[in-house]
């Protein structure tokens, strides 16, 4: 462990670190922050429990601080951006290989303010074994055009796949959100694996995201992770 990180304590309390981490992270010790979760790499807890028990929490926390004006905005987008370049650590540092299933996933963003969830879905999907593929923010990058780029590439990827495949559409964007599913959801007679379609979204577009043509729609991430397990599940039995 380095040296330079504040004590973690055996058995692992998750509750104290996640308040650890938060505050190295309000009190501007980037590196401290860094050197909790580069720790817990390598330590018994899963990496999905340290996404979802201690960075996402966080992200959370330090979300509602910026709407009720405890952190100015350049601090919530360096704060932001270190929890999410956190996340991405936990993809590259492998200390187990993690069997591959025969699971495939596009996670695309329509909208900035879904764009760090879409990025964790992502890695969650990777740790669990998923092929797993994030395209990114294409909310500023429709245009007449932009339905039939999109399906080339969800077709060249998941047309020929033997297994599950899925794309995960996040969006707060109400016209976005439409688009994408609808571009989509034309796709599911070309790929002939039965392809699934997810929304996470948010409260506001909950109930307009269940009237689409979609597998599948939440608000919430853990949800979403759970379905996908569910959904690769039913695939074995």
């Amino acid at each position: 462990m380095d040296k330079d990180a504040p004590k973690i304590e055996f058995p692992i309390n998750i509750h104290n670190l996640q308040q650890k981490f938060l505050d190295c992270l309000v009190q501007g010790n980037e590196s401290q922050a860094i050197n909790i979760i580069s720790n817990l790499l390598f330590s018994t807890i899963s990496k999905e429990r340290i996404i979802f028990d201690i960075i996402l929490p966080t992200l959370n926390i330090l979300n509602d601080m910026y709407d009720r004006g405890k952190i100015s905005e350049s601090e919530k987008l360096l704060v932001s951006n270190t929890a999410i370049d956190l996340v991405l650590m936990t993809k590259f540092v492998s200390t187990t290989d993690t069997p591959k299933l025969r699971a495939y996933s596009i996670v695309v963003s329509g909208s900035e303010e879904a764009t760090y969830l879409a990025r964790i879905a992502s890695v969650t999907l990777h740790l669990m074994g998923w092929h797993s593929l994030y395209l990114g923010n294409v909310e500023n990058k429709i245009d007449p055009f932009f339905d039939i780029d999109i399906q080339r590439l969800i077709s060249k990827k998941l047309k020929n796949v033997n297994g599950l495949s899925a794309v995960i559409i996040f969006s707060f964007n109400a016209n976005t959100l439409k688009f994408l599913s609808n571009t989509v959801n034309a796709l599911r007679k070309k790929i002939e694996n039965n392809l699934r379609i997810a929304v996470y979204t948010n409260n506001d577009l909950l109930q307009v995201s269940h009237e689409m043509d979609v597998d599948y729609s939440t608000t919430e991430l853990k949800a979403l992770i759970d379905w996908a397990k569910d959904e690769y599940r039913k695939t074995l039995s």
